[in-house]
């Protein structure tokens, strides 16, 4: 469960199934404004309007296995970061791997506490912003 802060409730969508470029397939596209698209990719409803509610989450594999590339265009607000309690285990090497738990807090960037770890950067955006 990600935190309150880093959900939006009932946007506004178009949803558009889009063919790929592997025949036979293809991928649900959610469109906000001209300046945001998203992948849904548990899409079970029809296309056109709709309201979803969700955060967008960027997936530097996503192109493995979709082929429809989501965009979003906007002004960073601010920078921010998801933690959870860091159990640290000492390895061979002379390092430490890092096994996070317990819930996810929204954390300003430069306020990370110590005992915590950062598993997943954000950013806040103004996408009607050009």
């Amino acid at each position: 469960m990600l935190p309150a802060e880093m959900v939006s409730w009932d946007v506004p969508v178009q949803v558009e199934r889009v063919a790929t470029n592997l025949p036979g397939e293809h991928d649900w596209v959610a469109h906000c404004n001209e300046h945001v698209s998203a992948l849904l990719s548990a899409w079970k409803e029809s296309e056109g309007p709709t309201a979803i509610s969700g955060c967008l989450i960027y997936d530097r594999y996503l192109h493995l296995f979709h082929h429809v590339a989501p965009t979003t265009r906007g002004r960073i607000l601010r920078h921010a970061c998801i933690t959870r309690d860091a159990h640290r285990t000492p390895t061979p090497h002379g390092g430490y791997s890092v096994n996070p738990s317990g819930p996810p807090t929204f954390t300003e960037r430069s306020e990370v506490p110590p005992g915590r770890t950062v598993t997943w950067d954000c950013v806040e955006l103004d996408t009607d912003d050009e």
